[in-house]
């Protein structure tokens, strides 16, 4: 289950940076690969971060960290900002007595993208999905965000998916 956690916090920051920080998303992966600017964090994410270990003899190790999966990245976040219009539509569905705009930002950016990997990735285990999310709400937003996501995200993934509009002639 850990193997992805990297990837969906780089993703989040990825979006993050183009949502709330208005960043064009080519800028944001870029300096995500490149480690530069909000993306510099370096040596003390990893002390933050448990998930990303430091083991000895890292090449002999089944368990160790593996590379950053680049492509799933690039996905995660492409997927989500070209899906955005229709995964904050069907969420907004969910929403009891609330309205999908007056979300903490970094609650709906990991509700969008935990949503578009529940939609657009197949092969990845929707329990893994949400608990990912899971995760990164009760380590980057407040202390009920995480039921929040959690409840949503279960809702979402037994919801069929909407018929995609057909174009008008």
């Amino acid at each position: 289950m850990a193997a992805e956690r990297r990837e969906h916090r780089l993703a989040l920051e990825i979006l993050y940076a183009v949502d709330i920080g208005k960043a064009t998303l080519e800028d944001a992966l870029r300096q995500a690969r490149e480690q530069v600017g909000v993306f510099s964090r370096g040596d003390q994410a990893r002390l933050e971060d448990p998930y990303e270990p430091e083991y000895p003899a890292v090449e002999r190790r089944a368990d160790a960290p593996q590379p950053t999966d680049w492509t799933l990245v690039e996905g995660l976040a492409r997927g989500t900002i070209d899906h955005r219009d229709e995964l904050e539509g069907e969420l907004a569905t969910l929403l009891r007595h609330w309205k999908i705009e007056r979300l903490a930002g970094v609650d709906r950016l990991i509700l969008e993208m935990g949503a578009w990997e529940l939609r657009y990735r197949p092969e990845a285990d929707t329990l893994d999905v949400i608990n990912h999310a899971v995760e990164l709400a009760r380590r980057l937003s407040t202390g009920q965000s995480a039921g929040f996501v959690n409840a949503l995200l279960d809702a979402f993934a037994k919801t069929p998916a909407r018929p995609a509009p057909r174009p008008s002639a």
